[in-house]
């Protein structure tokens, strides 16, 4: 046997190069396409056991933050980020400039430790949860797929909720009523389950006028039993805020508008029947309400904290530690403020307080500008429902403790951070029809084919 020339050897060499890059390649693509599909799977995990369960919510958040880093040191991925983009950098710096007082308030803290936590596994995790679902909600059919394992999510709540009005004890979290019979589904007082519904019933309107056929009557359906949840829970500051919610859907005219207005009579109409057939129609009216008088009390409280130290407060995460120093009145015991701006004012002082605002109107701005840039689109309309539900949110802050309670934090920066992506995502819109039969295809992939089939139309 004549072996071959050694210029055939080094030819066959230098050709057999191209297919081990090639494979090498491949396999990097691979890789980020995996990485890809476990940070999306992560922000589905992360909905759906939004109501059930905080240690999953860290669990799906360090799957975030995991890929997102990944892909930030990937030089091939590294730029596809929404952050560079001109329009979301004073989203950028008024976060950095609220985190940095933050920071500062923690040297003027009366308990260092607590501010120091405070900063980095509150206020620190949820600004990056922000970014990090900004980014993974820029992705074409991400926000309507979410939609998608929002509605598996309310149908296991209302599931829990049913079971709990029935048999006195939820079936998964096996909570009860509260001691006024109010429904607390799969968290432990009605006001934090009346907040979770108050968020997403925009969102669940908009995805029923969506549809068609009798795919709407299925979302109608679990709309309707939402609300009669939403209901039962029973509170105050969460009507409030779902009514000012619906009234931002309404704004524009558009077909959604009768929806909003429909859902809003319906909740009324369901909350009062409620609250006479309970015989709290006088409480909940009444000024002098135990609960409105501890919230007044509260409140007074906040503002001393504030008037003892107006420029950084007395340091993040320690409104609780110094309660009773500023107590005046209700039950003497360490409390929340139960409005989350007083509360932020006392903590980080005036300052902080006007950043965060500065951020929250920056953004709610954006959205509110994308909407009426892409109102023809589904874009525009799912971002109305995702801004209604954000806003009742922003509302009820002022009565209540909403972004100092885990969950409750994670639901409005998890959806801010899917309608920012939304606002600020590029290309061009397809039509409500088409994005959303785009979206329909199932999740095998991420394990999750059984909310794309929620999804399909009849």
């Amino acid at each position: 046997m004549i072996p071959p020339p050694a210029a055939s050897l080094k030819g066959s060499a230098q050709r057999a190069e191209p297919p081990s890059a090639d494979a090498a390649g491949g396999g990097m693509n691979r890789l980020r396409h995996g990485v890809a599909l476990v940070q999306e799977g992560s922000l589905y995990a992360l909905l759906l056991f939004l109501p059930f369960s905080k240690a999953a919510l860290e669990v799906a958040f360090g799957g975030l933050l995991i890929t997102w880093l990944v892909m930030r040191l990937d030089p091939k991925t590294r730029a596809q980020t929404l952050w560079r983009k001109p329009q979301l950098q004073p989203l950028l710096w008024a976060a950095a400039v609220f985190l940095s007082i933050c920071a500062l308030s923690t040297l003027v803290s009366t308990d260092l430790t607590l501010s120091l936590r405070g900063l980095t596994r509150k206020w620190l995790e949820y600004v990056v949860l922000f970014a990090i679902v900004t980014d993974v909600a820029s992705q074409p059919g991400v926000a309507q797929r979410s939609l998608q394992v929002l509605v598996a999510s309310a149908c296991v709540v209302v599931f829990e909720g049913v079971t709990q009005e029935r048999y006195g004890n939820g079936f998964f979290r096996d909570y009860r009523l509260d001691f006024f019979r109010r429904m607390t589904g799969p968290y432990e007082n009605p006001i934090d389950l009346a907040t979770y519904l108050m968020v997403i019933i925009p969102p669940l309107i908009v995805y029923m006028f969506l549809r068609h056929g009798a795919a709407r009557w299925r979302v109608g359906a679990l709309a309707l039993a939402v609300i009669l949840c939403f209901a039962r829970a029973s509170s105050l500051g969460a009507w409030m805020g779902l009514g000012i919610g619906l009234m931002v859907m309404g704004w524009e005219k558009t077909a959604l508008r009768r929806y909003a207005v429909r859902t809003l009579v319906m909740a009324i109409v369901l909350g009062g029947a409620f609250l006479v057939g309970s015989g709290r129609v006088r409480s909940a009216l009444s000024l002098s309400d135990i609960g409105k008088q501890d919230r007044l009390a509260m409140w007074q409280s906040a503002f001393r904290m504030i008037g003892d130290r107006p420029v950084l407060g007395q340091g993040v995460n320690t409104f609780m530690a110094n309660y009773l120093e500023y107590w005046v009145g209700g039950e003497r015991s360490p409390r929340y403020a139960h409005n989350c701006y007083l509360q932020m004012g006392a903590e980080t002082g005036l300052v902080g307080l006007w950043v965060f605002l500065s951020f929250l109107w920056s953004v709610v701005g954006l959205w509110w500008s994308a909407v009426r840039q892409r109102l023809d689109g589904s874009t525009g309309v799912l971002l109305l429902g995702l801004m209604a539900g954000l806003v009742a949110f922003l509302i009820q802050a002022a009565v209540d403790t909403n972004f100092y309670s885990l969950r409750q934090a994670f639901l409005f920066w998890t959806f801010a951070g899917i309608a920012t992506g939304l606002a600020a995502g590029h290309g061009p819109q397809p039509s409500p029809s088409s994005a959303l039969r785009a979206s329909e295809r199932p999740l095998r992939s991420l394990g999750e084919a059984g909310y794309g089939r929620l999804g399909q139309s009849a």
